[in-house]
């Protein structure tokens, strides 16, 4: 093309209308390196915006019109070095290698079509949002603070916190239509100060009202939240909250400082232990469950279920696996079965060392598995209670794919 994009016709429909830079552009795609598929999608849209490097995709819908496909193609070198910001391309992948963008362009969505169904939107939930929040304010059983904050019911004797102090709370934050935002009303109380404005104005104000041993329920207006604006992806503009919190314990800045430490060395002292215990315990699951193989030199003990006859796995190959994790209880802590499978690249030290292992014995549709020490495993890092610093993982492995990337 006359502006430097790359490009490949097979339908064109010159009637249509062009796209034009703060448009919306309706599409499909596949994405493409060298003869590898990497992604599709039947049904996106994008906000056409200046290219990221001559050529790129956003030049390529520049130059079609509405029912036109086309393919964009451009190095990898542009994808990584101008686009994801990276210093280089990476090891996994061949330098000038080409990157192929299959398009159908469906429909085009105006700058100022975009913004006038935004703001109607913003209106509408505005309404809505002032019609809910009314039958708060017009019931003469609450109680409406000088700021505007719903005080429901307040159940307690205890004293309420100070400015700076530490609160110990279970609370959850409920949308007035019934959606949940945040819930830490069960499990442990979690710390939050006096005065933190983090959740807003309104959860900072309603802290000081809870008594110590005591629990409460408030409703916090937009206008005390997230107001107007919202909170990307979790939090529409005009969202106001129910807000239901227990006060477990109050605590001064040095109180909770000597708490903290006292949690921090019990854990250390709990995680070194079971560092240490580690061995006896590999030893007495190894025996219980009749497991007949020696562990390789890093402790790993793999046990093949099923032999593959496809691909073997090399270094940069994009791996893509299946797995149930098991803590050495035998509780499965996470599976993989039930959604797509976990793709990553082989070699590039991202990956549970034990598994890069295991996978090194394996060909496509093999299974396998595995006793991971914690060196191997997590290490040191607390995936959850169920499986915590320094323990054993056991993994049940299946290698679906190999491509190589080069």
């Amino acid at each position: 093309m006359q502006d430097g994009t790359y490009m490949r016709f097979y339908e064109v429909n010159e009637d249509g209308q062009k796209p034009k830079i703060g448009d919306f552009v309706v599409f499909s795609f596949n994405q493409s390196i060298g003869d590898s598929l990497i992604g599709r999608n039947d049904a996106d849209t994008l906000e056409l915006i200046s290219s990221y490097f001559e050529g790129d995709m956003m030049a390529g819908f520049l130059n079609m019109h509405i029912g036109d496909s086309a393919t964009v193609a451009f190095p990898v070198d542009s994808v990584c070095i101008h686009m994801l910001g990276l210093p280089a391309v990476p090891d996994y992948l061949t330098p000038g290698v080409p990157f192929y963008v299959d398009i159908r362009l469906k429909d085009i969505i105006s700058a100022a079509e975009v913004a006038n169904m935004l703001r109607d939107r913003i209106k509408q939930l505005k309404q809505n949002d002032e019609d809910m929040l009314a039958m708060y304010y017009s019931d003469e059983n609450n109680t409406i603070t000088k700021d505007g904050l719903i005080i429901l019911s307040v159940k307690g004797k205890g004293r309420g916190a100070k400015e700076g102090e530490i609160l110990k709370i279970n609370f959850n934050l409920i949308t007035l239509g019934g959606d949940t935002l945040l819930d830490m009303y069960d499990g442990e109380p979690v710390a939050v100060r006096c005065g933190d404005k983090e959740l807003g104005d309104g959860f900072a104000e309603a802290m000081r009202y809870v008594p110590e041993g005591g629990e409460a329920q408030f409703v916090i207006p937009s206008s005390l939240a997230f107001d107007s604006v919202g909170l990307e992806n979790s939090v529409l503009p005009y969202t106001s909250f129910i807000l239901n919190v227990k006060n477990t314990k109050i605590l001064s800045e040095e109180e909770f400082r000597i708490e903290q430490k006292k949690l921090q060395e019990a854990e250390e002292a709990e995680n070194l232990k079971r560092l240490e215990e580690e061995p006896a315990r590999i030893a007495k699951f190894v025996k219980e469950h009749n497991v007949n193989v020696a562990p390789s030199e890093t402790g790993v003990y793999y046990l093949e279920i099923m032999k593959g006859n496809g691909v073997a796995v090399d270094t940069g190959d994009l791996v893509s696996i299946h797995y149930n994790m098991y803590n050495i209880e035998d509780e499965m802590i996470e599976t993989s079965y039930n959604k797509e499978p976990l793709e990553f690249v082989y070699g590039e030290g991202n990956m549970v060392p034990g598994i890069e292992e295991a996978l090194s014995h394996m060909r496509v549709g093999g299974r396998a598995t595995i006793i991971v020490p914690s060196p191997m495993g997590f290490g040191d890092v607390a995936i959850d209670k169920e499986l915590p610093a320094n323990s054993t993982v056991i993994f049940d492995l299946e290698l679906v794919d190999v491509k190589p990337v080069r």
